[in-house]
């Protein structure tokens, strides 16, 4: 299923036999499943990246909301016993809830009776790969952003799996990276680079830098906010002691990345 504000839709071929209705039963993962939920749903997304990769295609990127809508989405399909894009509840509402903006969004579901839980995760993604309704989803060349979930439904043994797909702006915060740290008697020198998170639609790119300074266990002093220079160098630093760095880069959306690791240099 796919759906743009104009009103297009696209839908996908259901990914497995349809379910007659059942009574309600308990459902929950088997105690011994050694795999998680949430492991499993990453695999599936590394397949579908590897396959995107294959094709030339940049991979999407895991958004937490979008993991939390498919976990729900495929949470209600198994306790209802019913494979259905609309007993799920409303996609765009569910969406626009988590505050996720968007362009296009779309869902793949299925069920399978493989053993949980790794199984069942290579079999719905085979289901998913055969069908060419939902094949076209996992390989759009607009998409940018996905979320998968699954839930296992214990009286039946069927697991029930929901991937949600955004075409959303930029939303990944850069990342910076130090890429050196030397030290010349009581000189030391730090330079770093940076880039925008590549997403197959909307890269916002990289905009510039936050550069914090730090002696020892000491805290941290902001040295540069917002600066597009890529290096630092500090002359005649005290002897015995250890001078630590650490930067993060910010996208020209305004998404933050996180700070690299502190880089340290040491002058005895």
């Amino acid at each position: 299923m796919r759906h743009r504000p104009q009103g297009r839709r696209l839908s996908a071929a259901l990914a497995a036999t349809l379910l007659s209705m059942m009574m309600l039963a308990a459902f929950a993962a088997p105690a011994s499943a050694a795999t998680s939920a949430t492991e499993a749903e990453r695999m599936i997304i590394g397949w579908i990246n590897r396959d995107r990769s294959a094709q030339g295609l940049v991979p999407l990127v895991r958004l937490y909301d979008l993991s939390v809508i498919s976990g729900r989405r495929a949470t209600r399909m198994a306790q209802r016993n019913v494979l259905s894009h609309t007993v799920a509840g409303s996609l765009a509402s569910q969406i626009n809830a988590r505050n996720v903006s968007w362009y296009a969004y779309g869902e793949n579901i299925g069920y399978t009776t493989a053993t949980w839980s790794v199984e069942a995760a290579k079999s719905l993604y085979r289901m998913w790969k055969a069908s060419s309704g939902h094949w076209r989803l996992i390989m759009s060349d607009d998409f940018n952003y996905i979320g998968v979930g699954l839930a296992y439904r214990s009286s039946n043994k069927r697991t029930f799996g929901s991937i949600v797909f955004t075409e959303s702006p930029d939303r990944t915060g850069a990342r910076a990276t130090i890429t050196s740290a030397s030290r010349n008697g009581d000189d030391i020198r730090w330079a770093w680079t940076g880039a925008d998170v590549r997403l197959q639609t909307h890269t916002a790119g990289l905009r510039d830098y936050d550069v914090q300074y730090r002696i020892g266990s000491g805290s941290w002093v902001l040295l540069y906010n917002n600066t597009t220079r890529t290096s630092l160098a500090l002359a005649d630093r005290i002897d015995g002691r250890r001078y630590g760095l650490r930067v993060r880069a910010t996208d020209r959306r305004g998404n933050i990345g996180a700070w690299t690791a502190e880089i340290p240099i040491y002058i005895p």
